[in-house]
């Protein structure tokens, strides 16, 4: 989730009114060290009730997760009595959230990513989209009155931020693109740009994005042409070239002064701030195709869903029900101040001064993931990137990556 425990305990206050004898603990966990925690904690028998899973662990973790329910009985406390009203517990079975519900309340990729196998795995409280960091004076000291909203414009403004010396050595850095393990959220943006531009990304329930398709009689490779645009900017011989393998971590580069752009979501802002306190950082929408009649951004986010080893999966589910239901939500929102996952907020985040860029982008955020080994689907992302630098003929590269992760769609 992004925000703090304190934003959580807000819920938290509320719930209990409804279910004073219900009681929530809550542990915070540093997202790279959420999955072995969790592992060590199922195999110790101490695993939570409710954990906070992205989105594109959820089918990974199918077999350890208790999906809702279509009902849920629970103790409600009413006052009973013909002569003397007393209170007393009373069960009640009530009806959960349903497929028609979800579909009304969250934007599209929400539906799609916690309903499968015709039951829901998870809700969410926000949802977070990939975004543009920028370094403000350098962006300003290059001519650019304001962010680039294209990706020609984007181009455009790194190279003429990228400084060379007279040997090609990068002196600065216009973007951190091209390369895959020094860059964050190098699977991501590759994603993002192979689904910019129509590439198939599943067909069937095997990895399709390396193959052709079929554009005015004319065949064309979305993914191939995706994947040379990314790591073209690491490449030497291009004009775009503004970024290398050999350069230090992105976000360092940046909090140093030595990069124009970086890419990250909206709950990595507070720690970007932190690392480069005396840099203007600026925030932008995720580039665009030029002339394009349909926005696409790309979305990464947390999921609350219940263990299939708790002891208590209605109450855990109950829980997660009411802290999503749209009031307390909206509290949850405005008091971390997160993007929204539900459509009925959006509007009035857009027009927010601060939440405005990354709301949006949510209604038409995107994921495609759906496999069951989303840690090893990144490696071999970043294995097809690392190939294509050393020379390998990008339709190769493409091929022999789709076969790989075509092997983690098998369900275990």
């Amino acid at each position: 989730m992004g925000g703090s425990k304190q934003n959580f305990d807000i819920l938290l206050n509320d719930y209990k009114k409804i279910r004073p004898n219900v009681s929530v603990n809550v542990s915070q966990i540093r997202e790279e060290e959420l999955e072995s925690a969790l592992i060590q904690a199922l195999a110790d028998g101490r695993a939570p009730d409710v954990v906070s899973l992205p989105n594109t662990w959820l089918r990974g973790w199918q077999h350890r997760l208790a999906p809702l329910p279509p009902t849920l009985t629970l103790p409600y406390l009413e006052l009973t009595g013909t002569f003397k009203k007393e209170p007393r517990w009373v069960l009640k079975e009530i009806n959960s959230l349903d497929l028609k519900s979800i579909k009304a309340r969250y934007v599209d990729t929400v539906v799609n990513d916690v309903y499968f196998d015709s039951k829901i795995y998870g809700l969410p409280l926000n949802l977070d989209t990939l975004l543009i960091f920028y370094n403000v004076d350098l962006l300003t000291a290059a001519q650019f009155p304001e962010a680039p909203k294209t990706w020609n414009e984007f181009k455009e403004a790194s190279q003429a931020i990228t400084k060379l010396d007279k040997l090609g050595r990068l002196l600065q850095n216009g973007a951190a693109l091209g390369t895959a393990e020094n860059i964050p959220y190098s699977f991501d943006i590759v994603s993002a740009l192979m689904l910019q531009n129509g590439t198939p990304m599943m067909t069937g329930g095997s990895a399709s994005f390396q193959k052709p398709i079929s554009v005015q009689g004319e065949s064309y490779s979305p993914g191939l042409d995706a994947l040379r645009f990314y790591t073209d900017f690491a490449n030497p011989s291009k004009e775009t070239y503004s970024w290398s393998a050999d350069q230090i971590n992105a976000r360092e580069a940046f909090a140093a002064g030595k990069l124009g752009f970086v890419f990250g979501y909206w709950r990595d802002l507070p720690n970007l701030k932190a690392m480069a306190p005396k840099i203007r950082i600026g925030l932008a929408n995720f580039p665009q195709i030029e002339g394009s009649f349909q926005t696409s951004y790309y979305a990464n986010y947390f999921i609350e869903t219940v263990l299939k080893q708790s002891t208590h999966q209605t109450e855990a589910w109950d829980l997660i029900q009411f802290i999503t239901t749209p009031a307390e939500a909206k509290k949850y929102l405005e008091s971390a101040k997160q993007p929204t996952a539900q459509r009925e907020f959006v509007t009035a985040q857009i027009a927010d001064e601060d939440l405005g860029i990354p709301a949006a982008q949510v209604l038409t955020a995107k994921t495609w993931y759906r496999g069951y080994d989303f840690t090893s689907t990144q490696s071999v992302f970043q294995d097809m990137i690392k190939q294509v630098l050393v020379g390998t003929p990008i339709d190769q590269a493409l091929s022999a990556a789709a076969e790989r992760v075509t092997q983690t769609m098998r369900k275990p």
